[in-house]
């Protein structure tokens, strides 16, 4: 709820301020509720690339830790790494990579209303975070990958692993 308010707050900031046009259709209502799906899947795509380098290396640092100190196989050690560096998306909560988060979601949303290019950007971004969406939904039965699913409630907390989120 919070990020829809900062993205509403910023796309007023920029047609009222900066005197943009929104990066959707608002003639009718399902151009634009076609065109809102587009730029939620932007959205998506934009959060899911702001956030992929950080997870690539906390997988591969947890993979060469848990072969090093646990003496994990390849295959356990890599489950181990992608499990820390994809799927827990607590980090993404506190602390600077928070700022970074949220930073993105205004940036993008920001650069999405540049004239000409945000609304290609928009419509291009929008397809790949839809197709991105759908794999992810192939893959694992809901929508989040790097980016937490908050339709999902099912997901459950390990105590012992206070930041590790696990699916149930």
């Amino acid at each position: 709820m919070r990020n829809f308010i900062a993205i509403a707050l910023t796309l007023t900031l920029t047609t009222t301020g900066l005197g943009r046009d929104l990066p959707f259709d608002t003639n009718a209502l399902i151009p634009a509720a076609l065109s809102l799906i587009i730029f939620a899947a932007y959205l998506y795509l934009c959060r899911t690339l702001t956030r992929l380098p950080v997870a690539i290396v906390i997988t591969i640092r947890r993979i060469r830790y848990a072969q090093q100190h646990y003496g994990l196989s390849r295959r356990e050690s890599l489950r181990d790494g992608f499990v820390r560096g994809f799927l827990d998306t607590r980090r993404w909560t506190v602390g600077p990579l928070a700022l970074i988060d949220r930073l993105a979601v205004i940036g993008f949303t920001i650069f999405a209303t540049t004239p000409f290019l945000g609304a290609l950007l928009v419509r291009l971004g929008g397809l790949f975070g839809i197709a991105l969406l759908l794999i992810i939904y192939l893959m694992r039965g809901k929508f989040s990958l790097l980016v937490d699913d908050k339709l999902d409630s099912s997901a459950s907390y390990n105590p012992s692993l206070p930041f590790l989120k696990l699916d149930s």
